[in-house]
Formats: structure tokens, sequence, C-alpha cells
């Protein structure tokens, strides 16, 4: 009996995602017993055509080829996982508007340069997507979990509380309790709260949690800092949401 089919893509990223995948090491080796990585441009020379059971797409599409490509995994595919946050949420390369991105191509690359890109969204304003991997860079417990959770014919799941349950559990002092800014409340969990151990700020790569309840969030952090230190936690990460849209801009 032949093995289900996985292609893995990536587009404008740092290949942080893929690298994890790498980093698996022997465990990759025993998925492989249940998948077959057919097309995996990272690693492999070998590149099969689909139809494909699942597509695991990295980066963000910002070329009108990458598009394309996208939605070629997506007809080919029963399953699109975006696989971190500039899948999930554009990510790094979405701090850059649309409006902004061809002055800081003249500024980076100089005037001569002719630029392909044309925004940074994330791969679910082109595609319908299945399920999101969220993290800058994923995390191996999350693949670990995504990839048996596939095994077992079951739909993977997101974890219904913030990373401020994984701080306590870490046994990190509240940022917000101590006046400096986070996004952890409204953070969807599983990074282990790593940048906060690390004494950094939750910028929310992992995205939104269910129901976040972010005019709170916005009302405790108006008590702490400014409005320009506010935007730019928010914008890291999470300027191409809906909820920023709505809800934060137009009250910064």
């Amino acid at each position: 009996m032949s093995k289900p089919k996985i292609a893995i893509c990536d587009f404008t990223d740092c290949e942080g995602c893929q690298v994890q995948i790498i980093s698996l090491r022997e465990k990759l080796l025993d998925l492989e017993k249940h998948f077959d990585i057919v097309d995996w441009r990272l690693v492999q020379a070998k590149k099969e055509k689909g139809p494909y059971f699942a597509t695991l797409v990295e980066g963000t599409p910002i070329t009108p080829s990458e598009i394309e490509t996208l939605k070629y995994f997506r007809e080919q595919s029963k399953y699109i996982f975006g696989l971190g946050s500039c899948a999930s949420l554009a990510g790094i390369p979405g701090i850059i508007s649309k409006e902004n991105r061809e002055k800081w191509y003249k500024i980076i690359y100089g005037a001569g340069y002719k630029p392909q890109g044309i925004d940074a969204l994330p791969i679910q304003a082109f595609v319908k997507v299945d399920f999101l991997i969220h993290g800058c860079p994923v995390g191996q417990e999350q693949l670990v979990r995504f990839f048996e959770e596939l095994m077992a014919g079951q739909t993977p799941s997101y974890r219904n509380y913030s990373v401020c349950f994984e701080c306590k559990v870490e046994g990190n002092p509240c940022r917000l309790v101590e006046k400096k800014p986070c996004l952890g409340p409204i953070t969807q969990a599983g990074c282990k709260a790593v940048c906060v151990s690390g004494g950094s700020a939750c910028y929310g790569c992992f995205g939104l949690r269910t129901e976040p309840n972010i005019r709170a969030l916005l009302t405790i952090l108006n008590n702490i800092t400014d409005k320009k230190e506010i935007e730019r936690y928010f914008t890291m990460f999470l300027s191409r949401t809906e909820e920023y849209q709505k809800i934060v801009k137009p009250n910064l």
C-alpha cells in the first residue's frame, strides 16, 4: 500500500521552519515511515507532481509567480498547512506595507532595481488553508504533535489558552504587572513562553488566541507606554490580521 504523498514548498522566508523539520533527525525518519515526502526543494533532488495528500507551505508569497505556485499546490493537495509565522501571519515580510515597499526596495537595492514583489500577505489571503502551524520558527514539539495527529487521522487542533499560561508554568514574572509591554494575553500558546523566559516580550508570533480581548490589553498598554511603542509591538507579526485593522489601528 502506497504511503500518502507530502510536498513541502517555500516562498519568501528565512527557511528556519524547514530547518526545524530537518532538526527532528531520527524522529523525522520515523515519520517518513508513514509519509512519502516527494517534493522538498531544500533537501532532495526528486520532485514528483501531484496530487498530494498534503502540502506544507513555509513563507509569504509576494510575487505573482509565488502566488500561482501556491494555487497550484492548493489544487493538487487534499490539505494545505501553513508552516510558521511568515505563512500564517505574513511574518517579517509583512512588516513593510504595500505602500512603503517600493520606497524600501530603492533604499536597499538602489534606484535601478526592478522589484517583483507586490505585497506580503498570509497564505490564507489567496487559498483555503486547513491548519496553521504557528511560530517563528515553529517548535519541534509542535511539529511532532502535528504529524502524530495527522498520522492518527485526527484534525490538528489549536491550544485554547494563551502564552500567559505557559509563562506561569515556566515561572516567569508577569511583564504587564512589571509595567513592561507584552502581547502574551492575546497570543496563542505553544511556544513555552520562550521569548519571555529569555528576557524579551511576547510579540505574538503564534498568532491570536481564540476570542482575544484586545481592547482590554490596549487599555493596559496605554497605561504602560506610548502609542508608537504599542504599534511597534503589534506590527511585528500581527499587522496583517483583521483584528489589528479593525481594533488596534483605529485606536493608535
